[in-house]
């Protein structure tokens, strides 16, 4: 490497960059390592600023060429390992993926968050490292507390606190829990541009190995199906996949219970004029729309046609009013008969009342609040619904046609599709003496078969519309924007976004729900949130404050690789990138892949080294935290 200058003809400044020259197909090429700067910029730090960089330069190749040449490692067949009395093992395997969480980790701020406030704590370790080991080891090897206590030598890092120390980092911690994440949320606008108008939300729970029920941990409809106790968690997600904000409740808590403190709360927590809440027929209900109407919000909610009304049903079936679509969404003319339908949608645009609750909690009437019913079909949901209810009718079928005279009192399962039928053995005007049978009720699954594919979706939200002249026709053009992206519409209680929206966009808004119930699976299966290990409630808290922040950073690393792998394809590589100790000061990499030399080049950690001294290392995770 050398210094090469530059000569600006119309400044007359002296460039200085450092050079490094090497060979390409047999030609000699250059190429630069650094810009340096101005000559005139040092002078007043250097008697000779070029002479100066000229033996930088020179120290440069020579750490190169020491980088490049071979390490000697002197093994003693006779040494004794070295023993850890806390695993009870040895073991030189350490891990460096973490340099990767470590770079989120502080770049949001969560480093200097716990530092601020640590100082104030009457404790005598640092409790910045207990929440770095926690989240660090819920993505690379989760499980209970105590295993990550002992994971601790893995890491690079000053962990020298006790297990004791980690637990009452647990009941510390839920002290910080809103301000942290209203801190969080600041730093994804700021780092992220996070626009948090259109939020999904969404319920699932999480189990406890044990049997008895507390005030926290209730029995209630377990997700998987499983009879422990449970607490609730409902999450918010912004249009990109963030994860917002969270809030736990009792395992007995109807999913529908919880939308409208969480609502508040995130209210409160982003401060915005407008937000549109998506969510899945669970949170259909009366309560939960006039919460969103009276706060001037939107929501964009679907509801089952199956429980709906005779006349829902009706207009479902009826045929007339569908825009068609192919499997390339490309819109259908109506006399194509020929083209098979990918989905298809009609819209119900009407006034109904609604109800909400007084500060007494009692129940009053609202008047005339505007809202459209979009009734969608789709090809791939019909065949699912196909599929679900196959078991049952092939039970159903198989129990049919018996003799008995127990009567099907319930529609779950196979007796949805079953009826008991009852004749007289004797007369046919008193049944004193009868016989019945079990057989299958065939209307019930053609009723079925009819809706399959078939939900409404329920909206407020609304866009610029078509502009009416002074006769009250329309003008062919949609109404002059407004100031803002959003603006309440008093008189018919909906939210009017600054844009033309189509139905289409409304679909597609509620389609972004797949991306919640995605998350919900990598938090139960990557990050294994479940079971839960410890059993006092700010505890639980804790332990899903880690798993939040978890999940946040491996959201941001599929976004820094752009959306290229998958997060359990990315935990999988961090997981892996191992070095191994050979000495003191000299480690061995293990793996490196794909994923590995994508977070190098995106995120410039400097990963896929042959091998590595502890300087290196130490460097390259000082590197991750100088964003803090």
């Amino acid at each position: 490497m050398f210094v090469k200058t530059l000569l600006e003809k119309k400044t007359g400044r002296i460039l200085m960059m450092i050079v490094e020259g090497y060979k390409e197909a047999g030609k000699v090429k250059h190429r630069t390592i650094e810009r340096i700067g101005y000559v005139d910029e040092f002078t007043h730090l250097y008697d000779d600023p070029i002479a100066h960089y000229k033996q930088i330069a020179k120290r440069m190749t020579l750490q190169k060429k020491q980088q490049q040449s071979a390490v000697v490692i002197e093994l003693m067949p006779e040494a004794l390992l070295p023993f850890d009395e806390d695993t009870g093992r040895y073991d030189s395997v350490r891990n460096i993926g973490y340099a990767a969480l470590s770079s989120v980790f502080h770049s949001l701020g969560i480093a200097k968050f716990f530092d601020d406030r640590r100082k104030y704590l009457d404790i005598s370790y640092n409790l910045t490292a207990v929440v770095k080991l926690l989240v660090y080891e819920r993505v690379l090897a989760p499980g209970s507390k105590r295993a990550a206590w002992f994971g601790r030598h893995k890491y690079f890092e000053k962990m020298d606190f006790d297990l004791n120390a980690v637990y009452r980092s647990l009941s510390i911690l839920p002290r910080y829990r809103e301000d942290l994440l209203q801190m969080l949320n600041q730093k994804m606008v700021e780092q992220y541009g996070r626009d948090s108008t259109l939020l999904f939300y969404d319920v699932t729970n999480y189990y406890f190995e044990i049997d008895n029920e507390d005030d926290f941990r209730k029995k209630g409809m377990s997700k998987e199906h499983r009879p422990n106790p449970i607490v609730q968690m409902g999450l918010f997600m912004d249009d990109r996949g963030f994860p917002v904000t969270y809030d736990l409740f009792p395992g007995n808590t109807n999913d529908g219970k919880t939308f409208s403190p969480m609502s508040e709360s995130v209210r409160s927590q982003l401060a915005m004029d407008h937000i549109i809440f998506v969510a899945d027929k669970a949170m259909m209900s009366g309560d939960n729309v006039a919460d969103v109407i009276t706060n001037h919000n939107g929501y964009i909610f679907s509801k089952s046609v199956r429980g709906g009304t005779q006349h829902l049903k009706d207009t479902v079936r009826d045929s007339s009013g569908y825009v068609r679509f192919d499997a390339q969404g490309k819109e259908l003319v109506p006399s194509d008969t020929v083209t098979p339908v990918s989905f298809m949608y009609k819209v119900l645009d009407e006034m109904k009342d609604t109800h909400v609750r007084d500060a007494g909690g009692n129940r009053r009437r609202v008047k005339g609040v505007g809202h459209h019913q979009i009734i969608y079909w789709s090809a791939k949901y019909a065949d699912r619904a196909k599929l679900d209810r196959q078991a049952a009718v092939e039970k159903a079928l198989a129990s049919s046609h018996s003799h008995s005279k127990d009567v099907v009192d319930n529609n779950h399962g196979k007796n949805k599709y079953l009826r008991t039928q009852v004749y007289d053995k004797d007369t046919n005007q008193r049944i004193e003496h009868y016989d019945a049978k079990i057989v299958f009720d065939f209307s019930k699954l053609e009723e079925d078969e009819s809706l399959d594919g078939f939900y409404v979706i329920e909206t407020n939200v609304t866009g610029l519309r078509e502009a009416v002249d002074a006769t009250g026709h329309t003008a062919g053009e949609s109404e002059e924007s407004f100031v803002g992206k959003s603006r309440w519409l008093k008189h018919e209680g909906m939210l009017q976004l600054n844009r033309i929206v189509t139905p289409r966009d409304i679909i597609d808004m509620y389609h972004g729900l797949w991306k919640i119930e995605q998350t919900f699976r990598v938090t139960k299966s990557e990050l294994q949130a479940r079971p839960v290990y410890v059993a006092r409630e700010d505890r639980i808290g804790s332990h899903f404050l880690t798993c939040f922040i978890a999940l946040l950073i491996m959201r941001i690393l599929e976004h820094e690789l752009d959306h290229q792998y998958a997060t359990e394809g990315i935990i999988e590589s961090l997981r892996k990138a191992n070095v191994d100790q050979l000495n003191e000061s000299t480690f061995k990499t293990l793996y490196y892949d794909k994923v590995m030399k994508r977070l190098k080049e995106k995120m410039g950690i400097n990963f896929g080294m042959n091998v590595y001294s502890k300087v290196a290392i130490r460097k390259m995770l000082a590197g991750t935290k100088k964003k803090s």
